[in-house]
């Protein structure tokens, strides 16, 4: 079984959400996409997320790490999301794959930021 396909069966939150708040989809330079939908309460806390990757298993891991940190959490705390926070969830990416932490980052917050009256 190649490795990406494995990745992506041990992260939880691998898969689209229906029905989501917010949407966001992101070529990074690298090529690789990255997608992220997420739910959010009335209070504005983040209840679910869930996204998918084209990319690599550092991608994916950095994915799940991303929704780890966001679900649960306030959207205003999450329009905080930085790339080293990323990084700090998902231990061990190589140097040469910290771009996908940054994608993450960065798709998710605009997730966050498609969600009407944020």
């Amino acid at each position: 079984m190649d490795e990406d396909v494995t990745t992506q069966k041990r992260s939880a939150h691998f898969g689209a959400l229906n029905n989501a708040d917010g949407r966001a989809r992101i070529t990074g330079p690298c090529g690789d996409t990255m997608e992220f939908w997420l739910a959010v309460d009335a209070g504005g806390r983040v209840t679910k997320v869930g996204f998918t990757t084209d990319g690599c298993g550092s991608s994916v891991i950095c994915g799940e790490a991303a929704c780890r940190i966001a679900e649960g959490a306030l959207i205003k705390v999450v329009r905080r999301l930085e790339q080293a926070d990323v990084l700090a969830l998902a231990r061990g990416v190589p140097d040469e794959h910290r771009h996908c932490a940054l994608l993450a980052a960065n798709t998710l917050k605009q997730a966050v930021r498609s969600v009407r009256g944020t």
